[in-house]
């Protein structure tokens, strides 16, 4: 039986938002656990700019040093290449999380390509997902002037950056895809403009002017993940700024895509589902999510999202029951089921942090700017508790001794 070293033994049931009064402070000591011998943790570490493979006792197994400033995402595939996310040292929009260059590294450490997607006007940032088309699908920040979004409406008194989703095929660098949130917004500030309208009645559309006023500068809706069901083609942002996850129909064209009609929903760019926070169109509904971070598709097609500040200075872990097709009416709660969750007194992290589900069926949890790994079940104890040499993890995911990727890598 291996022995590893943590600060606690029970934490108490935290089922659907019930909070646990234990606490983690002053507690060191040795508690044994049975573990998987063949389990492995992959974690982005943005301080030193790597990324490592460890085991449950803290062992590294394998390490990425990007020689380059980790933007924060990284994906490691089935050939055991790795798909990370650079800091572009010329980008000119540099809020947190910001990247602009894309890597694909080999399992032996060569380089199979790199592709920049930043410039004057626009950097990709935070999040990357590799398809299986081969493409690569992330967000980007652009610019338009306090001018121009004055003339779409917005209220605040600087400069605006927007998002947009970018598909791009590596190889020949063309964007086959992408999604300007710009076409889809709505507001009720200023009568004169054409996207003037109810928030209440236009639940697909992005309020431009939500929360505005507690904001300094442009980066008002800073989408931080998505994960494209590619089953469904619907794609699942988290919206950092809004507090919610939004959903799009991947399957129009980008014409079709800067529209509200086209798609398999027939909506075009519009919003087709969102949750976590209906106050963001003047909906009914519980918030569940203050702060969000990794829109986690499971199999099961449930999805688990860490929100981060759902309790103030105090983070939780939520899994929703999802049921696509969807469909969003003014006036109507639209909130799917909270299936599980967990929280408790120390687990907070203000941004960063990840959870995904374990094959035993316990969740990782990421707790990203204390650098801390929890495993707990589906009754809310917790297996394992682990505080990483590292200062800050993007993420952490889970991989097993028989997954391909593993193997690639030579042990």
């Amino acid at each position: 039986m291996k022995k590893f070293w943590i600060n606690t033994a029970f934490l108490g049931l935290t089922l659907l938002g019930s909070c646990n009064e234990d606490s983690l402070e002053g507690n060191d000591f040795e508690m044994e656990k049975t573990a998987d011998e063949d389990t492995y943790f992959l974690i982005a570490d943005q301080q030193n700019n790597e990324a490592h493979l460890i085991n449950y006792a803290g062992d590294e197994l394998f390490n990425w040093d990007f020689n380059s400033n980790l933007g924060n995402d990284i994906n490691m595939l089935s050939d055991g290449s790795m798909l990370v996310c650079l800091k572009d040292n010329n980008a000119s929009i540099t809020y947190g999380g910001y990247g602009g260059i894309f890597r694909k590294i080999n399992a032996d450490q060569s380089i199979e390509w790199e592709v920049s997607y930043s410039s004057s006007d626009y950097t990709a940032h935070h999040d990357v997902e590799y398809l299986s088309n081969g493409n690569i699908i992330f967000p980007a920040w652009g610019e338009i002037s306090q001018t121009e979004a004055a003339e779409e409406g917005f209220g605040g008194s600087y400069n605006l950056n927007p998002e947009s989703i970018i598909e791009l095929n590596p190889l020949t660098q063309e964007i086959v895809w992408e999604w300007h949130a710009m076409d889809h917004i709505i507001q009720d500030l200023d009568e004169t403009k054409a996207n003037y309208g109810s928030i209440a009645e236009n639940p697909n559309k992005i309020d431009v002017n939500y929360n505005y006023q507690t904001r300094n500068n442009g980066d008002i809706m800073h989408i931080n993940g998505l994960t494209l069901d590619e089953k469904n083609n619907l794609l699942y942002l988290t919206v950092n700024n809004y507090s919610e996850i939004w959903v799009l129909d991947h399957s129009t064209s980008t014409a079709e895509a800067s529209t509200n009609s086209g798609g398999n929903y027939g909506l075009g760019g519009d919003l087709v589902y969102r949750f976590g926070n209906p106050e963001t169109y003047d909906n009914i509904g519980k918030s569940t999510l203050n702060n969000v971070h990794y829109p986690n598709l499971l199999k099961s097609g449930n999805m688990l999202a860490y929100a981060n500040s759902v309790y103030g200075n105090q983070s939780e872990v939520v899994e929703y029951e999802l049921n696509p097709p969807y469909n969003l009416v003014a006036g109507q709660d639209n909130e799917p089921n909270v299936v599980w969750s967990f929280t408790d007194n120390d687990l907070y992290s203000s941004g960063l942090s990840s959870a995904v589900r374990m094959k035993n069926g316990n969740t990782l949890i990421a707790e990203g700017r204390d650098g801390t790994l929890w495993e707990v079940t589906d009754g809310g104890d917790t297996d394992w508790f682990y505080k990483t040499n590292y200062a800050t993890i993007w993420r952490a995911y889970v991989f097993y001794a028989n997954d391909p990727a593993i193997t690639a890598l030579g042990f």
